[in-house]
């Protein structure tokens, strides 16, 4: 995120800082009304915790017949444990209470599993000619109270009530269920504005509109969607999805897999049952007492004073966060136990806004072997080629954008018993071009011990070809969009992380609003492909709902080609040999590893593409272009996926019709 200057004024002295470095040190913040003082991430103990073996929800084929069918109740739970423990394994005790910390939190309930934080897995089969799977309908209800038992009328965190689509109108606990990847009808694809209340009375549905392409908006507190299947084996997840407080409803914990399975997959021999593990890889920060910690920060007018709404200030989040602790499956920092065999993990940077660049780092300090690791698939599904040896080292990471999935295989026989191999992470945050992560605590991810004694013979394999993938016909057509990033003139944020006061940065699709008219009108069935420019310095993950893509190219744009789009409904242009595959700002070929050149887990179908950042100095843009076939009518959704940036507007609908 560009760095903005600071604004020298008075008023300085009403906020205030005890340190700053977000890896770091203790802060100090405004959030809400008061001070809240961080839990330091140097004092928890690590690859203590066992991983959770997240639950497989079993499904209900009896209620809808010739479905599978799921009832997902949103829940709030108290005392959630995190494992958040002294280096020498004590509890933290809450001054307040005399009790060991713990956490509030919500989750999703799932055919009766309660995980308390996330939910179960849900497990289907492809419907596509030639499988045996079944539709899923899920019924989706908003059941948040308190421990009374009351409706809760607050969030959990502090709402942004001048974030579009979080008016102080609009119900604070609201909750719409997105599923991530999913081939769904728009109806049951989770429009940001079809959200449901807490409120089983609730009066606040409303029709559909034809014009913004929003579905009819239920009454009360419940929802069901219908989901055909109508697509290869893939690790999908569902969360939530309200507009203008997806980071805080998934930051609380709303979020789950769903795998979808197939007979192309079955046929592998991969590593099943409890050698096929999800791992949900989220950052979070805590306070001294336990609650969860999000950034909420004074929002000012020009002259310094405190902006309200209906006489109460306003806090506002940042356009990016960044936690200190990094959980896996809800934990902080664990550790799994593991066999000398192979184990399938399906990885998910489930995140606000931190990339994961992550690799193996063994105990001795030996190098990992040859042939330890192997991504065998990314977020459209298993890949053509499998990559060999990704993550065994710094200089070879695993890069993870927001919301992207890996399929990874990593064989433990290669190693000796007793060794210890942690999972580390350099991404710099924001990515690329921003800080360094603590090599102490963000720098590291969780770790694997091999203390078990194999249970049988490993008969799973590991395929080179996982799976031959059918190409897009040529486009029907190419369209150009972008990524753009400005300022308000109205409204100052105080970073007691900088002890800067900087305008509030505006994220935007083609310069326009969410609720702007709709620019990318598609025809049914046609080929597409868009030209997705980056004219800021971050890398944004881009997602397009209802379609899997190919990444056909990445590069950047030679300098003064492109003009960006006016904000007013005209698209970007670039001008005729403009874009340059496969090369650097500076006009130099991109080495085989840059963020400018398609990688090779990146040769599959995706749901989700990094877009590569900008280079303001030269003048150059970063940009991909993807390639897809839509083929639902409806309204659906492209944004970038750090939820921070969705919820400042970085997201706009587009209509096949």
């Amino acid at each position: 995120m560009k760095k903005c200057a600071m604004i020298s004024l008075m008023f300085l002295s009403i906020l205030s800082i005890a340190g700053c470095g977000k890896d770091t040190n203790t802060v100090t913040v405004v959030e809400g009304a008061s001070k809240t003082t961080l839990l330091n991430p140097l004092v928890l103990q690590q690859f203590a915790n066992p991983l959770p073996i997240i639950p497989v929800a079993a499904p209900d084929t009896t209620t809808v017949p010739g479905s599978d069918y799921y009832t997902v109740v949103v829940e709030q739970t108290s005392n959630f444990d995190f494992g958040l423990r002294k280096s020498d394994g004590s509890e933290f005790i809450n001054p307040a209470t005399g009790a060991p910390i713990r956490t509030t939190v919500w989750g999703y309930t799932t055919n009766g599993i309660k995980a308390g934080y996330l939910g179960a897995t849900i497990e289907a089969t492809s419907t596509l000619a030639g499988e045996s799977g079944k539709p899923v309908v899920v019924k989706y209800t908003n059941n948040l109270k308190d421990a009374n038992g009351q409706l809760l009328a607050k969030h959990l965190l502090t709402v942004d009530h001048t974030l579009g689509g979080a008016g102080s109108t609009v119900p604070e606990v609201r909750i719409v269920t997105h599923l991530h990847g999913g081939h769904v009808e728009p109806q049951s694809d989770g429009h940001p504005d079809a959200w449901i209340t807490n409120d089983p009375s609730a009066l606040t549905g409303l029709p559909a509109d034809a014009t913004s392409g929003r579905p009819a908006r239920p009454n009360g507190n419940t929802v069901t969607y219908n989901y055909d299947n109508s697509q290869i084996a893939n690790q999908l997840w569902y969360h939530d999805h309200a507009m203008g407080i997806t980071r805080l409803n998934v930051y609380a914990g709303l979020a789950g897999n769903y795998l979808l399975r197939d007979s192309v997959e079955n046929a592998l021999n991969l590593p099943k049952g409890a050698y096929e593990i999800p791992l949900v890889i989220q950052d979070k920060s805590f306070n001294e007492d336990g609650s969860l910690h999000y950034d909420s920060n004074a929002l000012l007018k020009p002259d310094g004073t405190q902006q309200t709404i209906n006489g109460k200030p306003v806090y506002t989040s940042n356009p990016e966060f960044f936690g200190n602790v990094i959980t896996v499956n809800g934990k902080a920092w664990p550790k799994l136990d593991v066999e000398p065999r192979k184990y399938r993990f399906r990885m998910l940077n489930g995140s606000d806004s931190r990339f994961y660049n992550m690799w193996l780092e063994r105990s001795d300090g030996l190098p990992i072997p040859s042939g330890a690791i192997t991504q065998i698939g990314n977020d459209g599904g298993l890949l053509p080629t499998a990559v060999n040896n990704i993550g065994d080292g710094a200089n070879n990471g695993l890069l993870l954008g927001l919301a992207e999935r890996a399929d990874v295989v990593i064989d433990f026989s290669k190693f000796p018993a007793g060794t210890s191999i942690t999972v580390r992470n350099d991404a710099h945050t924001p990515y690329p071009n921003g800080s360094d992560v603590n090599p102490s605590t963000t720098g590291r991810v969780m770790q694997f011990k091999i203390t078990k004694t194999l249970a049988g013979t490993d008969t799973s394999a590991v395929p080179a070809n996982p799976r031959v993938l059918q190409s897009y016909p040529a486009p029907d057509n190419t369209r150009y969009v972008d990524l753009q990033e400005t300022e308000e003139n109205n409204a100052l944020v105080f970073d007691p992380y900088s002890g800067a006061i900087a305008r509030r940065l505006m994220i935007l699709l083609n310069g326009l609003p969410f609720d702007a008219p709709i620019t990318e009108n598609i025809t049914l069935n046609n080929t597409e492909d868009w030209i997705i420019i980056n004219n800021t310095v971050d890398m944004h993950p881009m997602h397009v709902h209802l379609v899997h893509f190919e990444v056909v190219e990445k590069g950047s744009i030679a300098p003064g080609a492109y003009t960006p789009a006016n904000g007013l409904g005209g698209m970007p242009t670039v001008t005729a040999g403009g874009l340059r595959p496969s090369t650097l700002p500076n006009g130099t070929a991109a080495p085989f590893d840059s963020p400018y050149r398609v990688q090779p887990h990146e040769l599959g179908h995706k749901d989700t593409v990094r877009v590569p950042p900008a280079d303001e100095i030269i003048g150059s843009q970063g940009y991909v272009r993807i390639r897809a076939t839509y083929d639902r009518i409806g309204t659906y959704m492209w944004h970038c996926h750090i939820l921070a940036h969705e919820d400042h507007e970085m997201m706009r609908p587009f209509r096949v019709q």
